[in-house]
């Protein structure tokens, strides 16, 4: 895990991965930024989630508030990934190192994995840098950040409106 002890109001949505749209209930809240955006109705969170390549990703805040999280999925064959994998984050640089938490064959087939963060600096270059790749020992896994910032935006926007009900 990523090691930051505090995700403030302002970086709710912050950090990466995902669970592909299992068995949770989703209801789309908007999109910005080339993401979508959509409320968790059952634990009032909000996911933002973008779809390239082939690849699900999907970033959001765990339901005790206190963990983001970050996630790649795809349909491919779950090969070579197991639990607690150290995975390097390089994000324009800028360098990370997380555990990897795996998910295999959701409802829709969807393999892969997350990790978990509450580094303010892991959170603000998400928001405000180019690249990141993630890399572990069997492969590297890039993606193009942009648009999550405004995305992240409309994310912590969403929460405070799930939330104020």
């Amino acid at each position: 895990m990523i090691d930051f002890k505090t995700i403030a109001a302002s970086a709710l949505i912050a950090t990466v991965a995902a669970a592909g749209a299992s068995a949770q209930t989703f209801t789309e809240y908007g999109s910005a930024g080339g993401w979508n955006v959509f409320t968790k109705t059952d634990d009032k969170t909000c996911v933002i989630e973008t779809r390239r390549e082939g690849l699900i990703v999907q970033m959001g805040i765990l339901a005790n508030q206190d963990l983001g999280y970050i996630g790649a999925f795809t349909q491919e064959t779950a090969e070579g990934l197991e639990q607690g994998n150290e995975f390097i984050i390089d994000i324009d640089g800028d360098l990370f190192t997380a555990k990897e938490s795996v998910m295999e064959g959701n409802s829709q087939g969807y393999s892969g994995a997350f990790i978990k963060a509450n580094n303010p600096a892991f959170i603000s270059d998400i928001a405000n840098k180019q690249t990141m790749k993630v890399i572990d020992a069997d492969r590297v896994f890039t993606l193009d950040l942009s648009g999550t910032k405004a995305a992240m935006d409309m994310g912590r926007e969403c929460i405070m409106k799930a939330n104020s009900n």
